[in-house]
């Protein structure tokens, strides 16, 4: 291979993280896998195809657009079920849309981050995100050379930790444009903000003038508690909203939303946004689109009622998984707690820390020799934060998958701390 391809940044490791969660498991088709954030495959139902884009024809049906032009034809850039979209957020989320042009609908989550990132760090600055993190959003800045700022997990959900880092960092001379958060049960810890760790966020925000990535993908999937207001909800000037519909329909629709910030004398961002999308993507299928407007239509325009038998199902899994954990980890569990799990209240994964370090090599060796595959939470870091932890997917594995695993799990723990 030529020098000049030599040492990119493709050689990153971030960069690889999700080939490895689609590649470990046909490398070790014996084992069984608690890597994959995958939606359960039991739970992904292709007549919603047949019913959306029915329901969508009637509801054309009804108006003087043309199906034929607005299904074949190239589309709106910024999308052609807006309107829809606009009124979905207003019931599911609380989240008054002023404009529904505000609103771009994308290819999934990847491309929503992707545009928004464009939009806001022409000219530099630095994007801050708790660690460890979803390495989509660390992939997509270090391809655009954006300089990222990890922070602890422990001081990114403390307010006032977060307000002296970030304080810190502008009398260096360091311009915040932006931080990214998964309020909701994040991936791959599974924490989440609390009300007033939002409110505080998003007046630190004000404060110093950047504006905040707000990751809903897991805001559905909540098994205890009351619901805690999203961050576009409470202060809509401030807020990207980065949406997507992989876990609530299913991810095969590739269908995704960024909503800009809005309000008085924000800077509107919808043209910057349209400007990046027709360069990458065009417009996003209008076919996709229909689907998905249509399901929001037939069941005005909330998920809330399509998506009960997933939370349920979900809530189970979850809860079996903390059993098993218990029954096979609980007498590991030493007076100086160097091996526990999280119990989340929602979300599709459980973090566990152990005695020892757990890597790339470690996850190989178990899913070799133990046939049950974990992914490290350090692949997710981009400091040496989380060495010792891994990340326990319940969401796409049956419950007796679940048991076997775990105790397969426990065999390759005791084989490492005899």
């Amino acid at each position: 291979m030529s020098s000049a391809f030599e040492n990119t940044i493709f050689e990153d490791p971030i960069l690889n993280v999700i080939h490895l969660l689609n590649s470990i498991a046909q490398e070790n088709p014996e084992a069984i896998s608690l890597a994959s954030g995958r939606p359960d495959d039991e739970q992904c139902d292709p007549s919603l195809i047949d019913r959306g884009l029915a329901r969508y024809r009637q509801h054309v049906a009804d108006t003087d657009h043309s199906l034929a032009t607005l299904l074949c034809q190239y589309g709106k850039t910024s999308g052609i079920i807006n309107g829809i979209l606009a009124d979905y957020l207003q019931v599911d989320e609380g989240i008054k849309i002023l404009d529904p042009e505000s609103i771009v609908v994308c290819m999934g989550f990847q491309e929503a981050c992707t545009l928004a990132l464009l939009s806001i760090f022409e000219g530099g600055g630095v994007l801050l995100v708790p660690d460890p993190v979803f390495s989509g959003i660390t992939g997509i800045a270090k391809l655009l050379r954006i300089k990222i700022l990890p922070i602890p997990m422990a001081t990114f959900l403390d307010p006032a930790a977060l307000r002296k880092l970030a304080e810190e960092l502008e009398s260096r001379g360091e311009k915040i444009k932006a931080l990214y958060a998964i309020p909701d049960f994040s991936n791959p810890t599974a924490d989440s903000l609390s009300y007033h760790d939002r409110r505080a966020m998003l007046a630190l925000a004000k404060e110093m003038d950047f504006f905040i990535l707000e990751d809903t993908a897991y805001s559905y999937f909540r098994y205890e508690g009351e619901k805690t207001p999203s961050m576009k909800s409470i202060d809509s000037s401030r807020v990207f909203l980065l949406g997507s519909f992989s876990k609530s329909i299913f991810p095969g629709l590739r269908m995704g939303y960024v909503v800009a910030p809005e309000g008085a004398g924000v800077t509107p961002f919808s043209a910057r946004l349209c400007k990046a999308k027709s360069l990458v993507t065009v417009n996003t299928p209008a076919l996709c689109q229909a689907v998905v407007a249509g399901l929001l239509i037939e069941n005005n325009y909330s998920l809330k009622r399509l998506n009960q038998p997933r939370v349920l199902s979900y809530t189970q899994k979850r809860d079996h998984m903390l059993e098993c954990l218990e029954r096979e980890f609980r007498p590991w569990v030493d007076a100086q707690r160097t091996l526990t799990w999280n119990q989340p209240a929602g979300g599709f994964f459980i973090n566990m820390h152990l005695p020892f370090a757990f890597g790339y090599s470690e996850m190989c060796e178990c899913a070799k020799h133990f046939k049950v595959i974990v992914f490290p939470t350090s692949l997710f870091s981009l400091t040496n934060d989380a060495v010792n932890q891994v990340r326990l997917s319940f969401s796409n594995a049956t419950a007796s998958d679940i048991t076997e695993a775990i105790s397969r799990f426990r065999a390759y723990v005791e084989s490492r701390t005899q």
